[in-house]
């Protein structure tokens, strides 16, 4: 019934993948209807059937009258680890958030790019002409095909 009605209960995610594992496969729940189904004869000759089963092939008799155990079973794992994957998806978003921010708001990143502004102004114009008034982050790339003369100059002159 807790099985069928997806209430863990007591169980952890431990155990109830310990019975998922368990679960009977096609050929044991063949084998245990045959076995039940000649001992279905009278009442008694019935509950002797079972009470000759082991622990675990009781289990499998309790789990034949469950519709869809195995995807029950996963069902109630999520529902056990949501709250711990909800607490860490929210420390990471919080952390990129702070990491956003500090980006954002840092002083030494912006003096950076105000010197590599001018240092790429000073290379594309010699000094002089129409002055860029900003650039993209792919530009940065290309910084590294100037020649290691014209940063030397660049960087004298600056």
């Amino acid at each position: 019934k807790i099985i069928d009605h997806m209430v863990y209960g007591k169980f952890d995610s431990t155990q109830l993948k310990a019975l998922n594992e368990f679960l009977p496969t096609d050929e044991e729940l063949g084998g245990l209807q045959m076995y039940l189904k000649n001992a279905s004869k009278s009442e008694s000759a019935k509950e002797e059937a079972m009470s000759a089963l082991c622990a675990c092939e009781k289990y499998m008799v309790a789990m034949m009258e469950v519709q869809n155990a195995s995807s029950k079973f996963s069902c109630m794992l999520f529902q056990i680890d949501f709250k711990s994957r909800i607490e860490e998806t929210d420390e990471a978003i919080s952390m990129l958030l702070k990491a956003c921010e500090d980006v954002k708001n840092s002083i030494r990143l912006r003096k950076l790019m105000a010197m590599i502004l001018t240092i790429v102004n000073q290379i594309n114009t010699g000094g002089i002409g129409n002055l860029a008034a900003g650039f993209s982050l792919d530009a940065l790339l290309k910084l590294n095909e100037v020649s290691i003369y014209e940063a030397l100059s660049l960087e004298r002159q600056y």
